[in-house]
């Protein structure tokens, strides 16, 4: 299979603390160096830099995927660890002061200016900031002059013209707080403890971005305007520009809006930020609880200081000499949870640079709590394994290859990388002080290394990456380890030492493919070429299969593929309500009949191809992508799936238990009550919405698993398509080849429903329900809902889209901006693909728990307001614009044309004809038709409304 690209760097903990909705965000990815500056040379060839007089630098990229957008970022080299004791969460304060007024733009103007340009507030205009870092990005709909031109103000505005006035500092101090109250989770919590044990002593741990409660509640314009002054100069910062435009123009607008910039403070340039920690040795334990999480953590982990320097070839050949031996040893922990010989579900291994001071090698692996100490045992023993005999040849050969072939694919696709992407790249260049190379760049240093690359060579590297001086053993999650905890952790541990690990004995390795084709092939009925002037060719073969094909130029070097067969969710066996996610990793993870899924694995090592199981609404389904030379190898999986299909107890077994963590997980949050419960009180407790608990799960087998699925794939109707880079012939006698030689299936039904002959989905008029949650987060959740429709009446639902959108806009402006009660109020609307006339528009407002109540009745005003006076063309207008730019883009990714246009299109024909009147459809709509549906469905008396809220403390 192929391998991740081979620039992975492995962190501590994986923390998420961004929201897609938000305008504005805290980021904890790695630091920046505090110059800017990319490392000597070698550099990608395309890369134009420059650095002004005043010392600012910048960084262009032409690059023409997606057409007509640029990506554009203003870098601040500075974050929370710039911020004395007293300052702690006024970067991030700062981030969020710079949208509310400037020089050029008054309080409350920026974001209607965004949205009048076609830009999306949250989507195209956001900002982050970390540790030593702030950064602000602009996804422009055009990359000519005037676009250039004008984002360049509204950055240069950020840098040296933010007003930050005290009334606004005020009114954003809420929505700070809000924000604050978001992030907060087990997993943020757990983070901040872990690294106070990491890094005894250091500045670092104290610096959290989104700061300290005092310090929030006390902010004021001349502590805030010192900061700005202090930190937001020319000579600390950097301007990255990559997309659809012409460079030159954007070095001469750069030029001409950032040369006047000048320091408005005497703070020096450069600031040595010391984060130096009292230094490990010997062997450490550290513990820490959280009730809600759904399962326990177990890591075993090594951090040493480094020093912060610019990264050279020298060090890009070991990182990733060091990635592959991490990854030999994440392969043998792969094997021995899905082979069930280890007590943990889920293992993971860490090794490389964080946060600009820190080499770090870890392993972690996710239990039970009653099995904590077999489960760290086992980590003990397979790395004292893997240190003693080291690696085979083979499990070298298996990661060479993989590796290569990422390298070979990355380069393939290099021509149509999207902008945005790019534009990641180098700012983590930037930051982080590493080689900043083209995938070309990458595959000419490194394929030549790696493929000399001996085992001596790797075993050394493992080695080094776990030296005995010290050892850090962390226990966290649900674990209640009690109040002796560090000596159960070294009582455990001490015991493993006892155990003399035996030589690692390798899985047989089987070839791929195994099964004989057959002669017999029904071969093909009809074809229709360029479909309603689509450029989609469609073959129906003798035995009723369908194939779709349509090559695009948008991604080079890949092409992706999906199988629909079978009724998904609609056929679901009443036995299985509730439980189609578990069914679903089950099948997934069994692989094949005759081959489980880590010897497929082993036997794909090398193939630039990936595929997997699912359950959809309507449809059973496999899909992945491939290279275009792996045509043959994708109709060979996709034949193995059908002929040979996996139904594995052991798989079910493991996925049984990481369903029980999950629900468990879900059932402490706020949020994921939702998943539990909500969806089924929104369909009147109908067992098919929701999750079932894990007592139902338990019982589930793998035989009722397989009596439902089997079938199937043995004789339902089914489906082919494939997007992307390829030649529709060559691919298409691939497709007759091995699908022809399949069983004839059913005749598929146009427009199948879930409804038919059963009882229609009742939503809860008029009901009031709170749902109490077991939990320490001061987190509330308010969620009014209403019916609306199914997804079939296409126009209705692209209205309800946009309807939605409105309303976000509306709660955004009452909520977040006048209250200041909630972060990222949204609204969305979910038609069903299968119970005719169920759909449900929702509008949820994260809140605190003491505000839920004052927060309802706002939105249940706001939302009858609208319906009542209607919906203004200015309001309309303000979301539509970014979201016609935004499908203009969509339009040109083979993931919309395979999963939106022709995946399903032989049930259901009029997604070919959606995907020709996409851009007029939605540009047709009027402000008259959002009123009229408004007033149709958003009923005040007929919504439902739910409160999420933690449960009393007895």
């Amino acid at each position: 299979m192929i391998a991740l690209k081979n620039r992975c760097f492995y962190f501590l903990v994986g923390v998420v603390l961004c929201a897609g909705l938000a305008a504005s965000c805290i980021s904890m990815t790695p630091p920046n160096p505090v110059n800017g500056a990319l490392p000597a040379a070698p550099v990608d060839p395309a890369l134009l830099q420059g650095t002004l007089d005043n010392g600012l630098r910048y960084f262009i990229i032409k690059n023409k995927t997606p057409k007509d957008r640029v990506s554009v970022h203003l870098n601040v080299f500075t974050g929370s660890m710039a911020e004395t004791a007293k300052e702690r969460g006024l970067a991030h304060y700062l981030e969020h002061m710079v949208f509310n007024g400037s020089e050029h733009f008054k309080p409350g103007e920026l974001i209607t200016y965004f949205q009048s340009i076609g830009m999306d507030f949250g989507g195209d205009a956001n900002a982050s900031t970390s540790f030593f870092k702030t950064v602000y990005d602009l996804s422009l709909p055009k990359g000519n002059k005037k676009y250039l031109k004008d984002a360049f103000l509204v950055l240069r505005d950020y840098a040296g013209g933010a007003l930050l006035l005290q009334r606004e500092i005020d009114r954003e101090r809420g929505v700070i707080f809000a924000e604050k109250r978001e992030r907060d989770s087990v997993s943020y919590r757990t983070f901040k403890k872990e690294l106070a044990f990491e890094l005894p002593a250091s500045k670092l741990a104290r610096r959290m971005p989104i700061g300290t409660d005092d310090v929030i509640r006390t902010i004021d314009r001349n502590q805030m305007k010192s900061f700005y002054d202090r930190w937001y100069r020319p000579d600390n910062m950097a301007l990255v520009v990559v997309g659809d435009m012409d460079v030159k123009t954007a070095q001469s607008l750069i030029k001409e809006q950032f040369s006047a910039l000048r320091p408005r403070s005497d703070a020096p340039r450069r600031v040595q930020t010391d984060i130096s920690w009292t230094p490990h040795d010997g062997v450490r334990f550290f513990y820490h609880r959280e009730p809600e999480a759904g399962n326990t953590h177990l890591t075993i982990e090594r951090i040493k200081k480094r020093d912060f320097k610019p990264e050279t070839i020298l060090d890009f050949k070991k990182s990733n000499l060091e990635y592959i031996a991490c990854q030999m040893f994440q392969n043998r922990l792969l094997t021995m949870v899905r082979e069930q010989t280890a007590d943990f579900t889920s293992a993971s291994v860490y090794s490389g640079l964080y946060l600009r001071y820190l080499n770090v090698s870890a392993i972690q692996a996710v239990c039970e709590p009653k099995h904590w100490k077999s489960a760290l045992r086992q980590l003990d023993v397979t790395l004292r394994q893997a240190l003693k005999y080291g690696f085979s040849q083979s499990e070298l050969d298996r990661v060479r290859a993989d590796v290569v072939t990422g390298l070979n694919s990355e380069a393939a696709k290099s021509d149509t990388r999207k902008s945005a992407s790019i534009a990641r790249e180098l700012l983590f260049s930037l930051n982080n002080s590493r080689l900043f190379l083209s995938p070309e760049q990458e595959k000419a240093l490194l394929v030549p290394y790696i493929q000399k690359i001996s085992l001596e060579q790797v075993n050394r590297a493992f080695r080094s990456l776990w030296p005995d001086d010290h050892r850090l053993v962390l226990a966290t999650g649900n674990l209640d380890a009690g109040s002796e905890s560090e000596k159960e952790l070294a009582a455990v541990l001490n015991a493993s030492a006892s155990v003399t690990p035996e030589p690692y004995t390798l899985s047989e390795v089987k070839r791929f493919p195994y099964l004989p084709l057959s002669k017999k092939n029904t071969g093909v009925t009809n074809q229709r070429d360029n479909v309603k002037d689509l450029g989609i060719t469609q073959v129906d073969l003798g035995n009723h299969i369908r194939i779709n094909l349509k090559p695009t130029p948008f991604k080079k070097g890949e092409f992706i593929f999906k199988v629909v067969f079978g009724n998904g969710h609609i056929d679901m066996p009443q036995h299985l309500y509730g439980l189609s996610t578990l069914a679903e990793v089950a099948v997934a993870q069994s692989g094949f009949g005759r081959m489980d899924l880590d010897q497929l694995d082993a036997a794909l090592a090398g193939r630039d191809v990936s595929i997997s199981f699912k359950i959809d609404k309507t449809s059973f389904v496999l899909e992945g992508r491939a290279a275009p030379q792996e045509a043959e190898l994708v109709l060979q999986l996709i034949y193995t799936y059908f002929m040979d299909p996996g139904f594995r107890d052991k798989s079910l077994a493991l996925s049984k238990v990481r369903y029980r963590q999950n629900y468990e997980s879900l059932s402490r949050d706020i949020k994921g009550v939702m998943q539990i419960r909500g969806r089924q009180f929104l369909a009147s407790g109908d067992p098919r919405f929701g999750l079932a608990p894990p007592k139902k799960a338990e019982a589930l087998t793998m035989k009722q698993i397989e009596s439902w699925i089997r079938p199937a794939f043995e004789s339902s109707p089914m489906e082919v398509s494939f997007v992307g880079e390829f030649q529709t012939e060559h691919l298409s006698s691939l497709a007759v080849k091995y699908l022809g030689t399949l069983s004839s299936r059913q005749t598929p039904k146009k427009g199948i429903s879930g409804t038919d002959g059963k009882t229609r989905i009742v939503f809860p008029s008029g009901r009031f329900e709170t749902f109490y949650v077991d939990s320490r987060l001061e987190k509330a959740v308010a969620h009014v809902a209403f019916l609306t429709d199914d997804f079939w009446d296409i126009m209705q639902t692209r209205k309800l889209s946009l309807l939605s959108r409105v309303l976000t806009e509306r709660l955004r402006q009452t909520i977040r901006e006048n209250l200041g009660a909630s972060y990222s109020p949204y609204v969305y609307n979910n038609p069903s693909l299968i119970f005719d006339g169920y759909g449900v528009l929702n509008a949820v407002v994260n809140v605190s728990p003491d505000q839920i109540d004052v927060v309802i009745p706002q939105m249940l005003t706001l939302i009858n307001t609208l319906a009542e006076n209607g919906v203004k063309h200015e309001a309309l207008e303000h979301v539509k614009a970014p979201l016609m730019n935004h499908l203009k883009v969509l339009r040109e990714t083979n993931s919309y044309w395979l999963n939106s246009v022709l995946s399903g299109s032989f049930r259901y024909p009029q997604k070919l004809t959606w995907a020709m009147n996409l851009m007029d459809g939605y540009g047709g709509i009027t402000a008259a038709d959002l009123t009229e549906l408004a007033k149709k469905y958003l009923n005040p008396d007929s919504g439902a409304i739910l409160k999420v809220v933690p449960a009393p403390v007895e």
